[in-house]
């Protein structure tokens, strides 16, 4: 097992793991639940029918005597307040010292993989009643790469601060001496009055002044109606799967997301949740409820400290449910022969039809058809809401001009190559089983350059660019009991904001879904296979079966609730060739991160490359 796993287990039974990750904790990355550490022996394990557990291996804490040593040995003097902290000696240390050991612990920091070279605090305010501070600290790394973070700063002394040390070690940043005694520098989200604080910062509409800008609380129109006529303050819990960001919700009604990372102009995530909920009245995303804004003095944009959405009640994101759902499909058609009525099908590219699949097909596949349908329906819907604007030129829909069309199609001849250079670099080294797959998609070079200068010229790319989701994939989706509600508009972090905020072709997110359709299928095969030696190849046809009906379900679903909308393609074959487009370019994606991370998966996107036949 090492730094995360999945283990999906059925029937159920228990069983002992090979765990040589002695001193570390399991912790379960979707409801994050702590387990036992790990030791040099078996690790055993329970788990249901068709479950599986997807932990992260957590270095196992110092004991407290330990920390408290080092309580004892580097004391910052706090006694002159934050004024203090933040200027001269003290000031100096936690730049030099505090913050660069602090931070590369943090889930939520980017720059893990980088050497911190210095930090810097750029600019901060007292916080709650000086309870707290909240601070922007500028990171510099070898190699001239810089960030901001945002970090909300807290002092806690006595009983509060050896609960702290025993509860959430990774959150203390320094020991402090202060009028108060002895106590700890920490991050403030897990003081309960800091976090309701922050809430009614937003709901009051406060002003707050830093010392080089502004910071403003935002209420949204749903504000009051989400809220209710509660008279007690809610009760707070600290979210924890993010990686890049820290939520903090407040009963059943909010949820805060802190932006930890922060980039001057507007946070697409808070800017598209607002429009969706209170112009475009769409309600299948969190209801936008308020942010909280931060304004330099100097020359600069504006930036999003924090965005509160309405909290909805769920059965769980879609890429966990649709595991759950292959591991039942798998485990079912294993013990059956493929029909040979369907073989034949699963050879030709996927088609855009308008009528359901064969009945053959929907009785293996079962219900999930229909939740690809309804997802399908509800994508559409979601494009056409982004698409609904006519007054605000954050959202109006463009035309793709013919300098439009150049500038895409040079990133995507860049990006493919750059791509088919580093798999010929690494075809020696893939596994047996890749290399001919890896061979093939090399073979293609040139068909694949060629079908994008094809596809997008400008006779046959008449369509317009619109705001669309940015990084859409199963994980990005909640299931409810009408369906599904989509999160996280923020795009694919690596981008600049500027490319995250762009208008562009909203084939891209459907591209996305069915890669995720398809990545969900083999990596269900795979995980069933590591527990039945064999059953690849018997089984594969089944997992292109199913992907094959679910991607033409959503699709049927997309085309028919999207026809006649302006930005795409109303022609089958011209929609085909742009969304091919968008899945090889996808594709390729997925392989250059298998061949960093996992080079055995890499066998998946090439083979989604491969089944489109261009």
């Amino acid at each position: 097992m090492n730094g995360s796993c999945a283990a999906p287990i059925s029937p159920a039974s228990p069983v002992g793991l090979e765990c040589w990750k002695g001193g570390t904790i399991p912790v379960e990355m979707l409801g994050y639940l702590t387990f036992l550490p790990i030791e040099r022996r078996p690790y055993r394990l329970t788990l249901a029918p068709y479950s599986f557990l997807w932990l992260e291996l957590q270095q196992k804490h110092q004991p407290a005597e330990v920390i408290m040593n080092f309580v004892e040995e580097a004391r910052l003097n706090a006694t002159a307040g934050w004024e203090g902290m933040f200027d001269g000696a003290v000031c100096e240390r936690l730049e030099s010292v505090n913050f660069p050991e602090y931070l590369p612990k943090q889930r939520w920091f980017a720059g893990k993989s980088h050497h911190i070279q210095s930090t810097r605090i750029l600019d901060w305010t007292i916080f709650n009643s000086s309870n707290s501070a909240l601070v922007l600290v500028a990171v510099q790394f070898d190699g001239g790469l810089s960030d901001v973070y945002l970090m909300v700063l807290a002092m806690a002394f006595g009983d509060a601060a050896e609960d702290l040390q025993r509860t959430s070690p990774t959150a203390i940043i320094a020991p402090v001496i202060s009028d108060r005694g002895p106590g700890l520098l920490h991050d403030g989200v897990f003081n309960d009055s800091i976090c309701r604080e922050l809430l009614s910062f937003i709901q009051n509409e406060r002003d707050l002044e830093t010392r080089h800008g502004c910071i403003r609380g935002l209420r949204g129109k749903a504000f009051q109606d989400l809220l209710g006529t509660i008279a007690d303050p809610l009760p707070v819990r600290r979210g924890s799967m993010e990686q890049s960001n820290t939520s903090i919700l407040y009963g059943d009604r909010f949820i805060l997301k802190m932006l930890r990372r922060q980039e001057p102009g507007l946070n697409p995530d808070a800017e598209i949740g607002r429009y969706l909920t209170e112009k475009a009245r769409f309600d299948r995303v969190p209801p936008f409820a308020g942010s909280i804004e931060y304004e330099p003095l100097a020359d600069g944009e504006p930036s999003a400290l924090a965005m509160l959405q309405g909290l909805i009640a769920n059965e769980g994101d879609g890429w966990k449910w649709t595991l759950e759902e292959l591991a039942r499909y798998f485990e079912t058609c294993a013990p059956l022969p493929f029909p040979e009525d369907l073989r034949a099908d699963l050879e030709a590219p996927i088609e855009l039809p308008r009528r359901p699949p064969l009945q053959l097909a929907r009785d293996h596949v079962g219900t999930y058809l229909d939740s690809a349908l309804t997802l399908g329906r509800q994508t559409a819907e979601l494009h056409l809401a982004l698409a609904s604007a006519m007054d605000d030129p954050a959202f109006d829909p463009e035309p793709l001009t013919a300098g439009d069309l150049q500038v895409l199609l040079a990133g995507l001849h860049q990006h493919a190559c750059r791509v088919f250079d580093v798999l010929k670099e690494h075809v020696a080294k893939l596994p047996d089983e890749v290399v001919e797959i890896a061979a093939a998609v090399l073979s293609h070079r040139t068909r694949i350059l060629d079908h994008f200068s094809e596809a997008l010229q400008p006779k046959i790319f008449q369509i317009g660019r619109i705001r669309i989701h940015g990084d859409y994939h199963l994980g990005q989706v909640l299931r409810v009991k009408t369906g599904f509600v989509i999160l996280d508009f923020e795009g694919e972090p690596a981008r600049p904001l500027a490319d995250r905020r762009a208008k562009q072709c909203p084939l891209k997110d459907v591209a996305g879904m069915l890669r995720s359709f398809s990545y969900a299928a083999y990596s269900s095969l795979i995980n069933y296979a590591a527990r039945h030696a064999g059953a690849i190849a018997s089984l594969e046809p089944w997992a292109r079966l199913w992907e094959r009906c679910v991607a033409t379900e959503f699709l049927r679903a997309y085309r028919e609730t999207i026809r006649g909308a302006r930005f795409l393609p109303e022609n089958a074959d011209d929609f085909r060739k742009v969304l091919d487009v968008f899945l090889v370019d996808k594709a390729l994606y997925e392989v250059l991160y298998e061949l960093n991370a996992r080079p055995s998966w890499v066998r998946i996107p090439l083979m989604g490359i491969m089944s489109l036949q261009l």
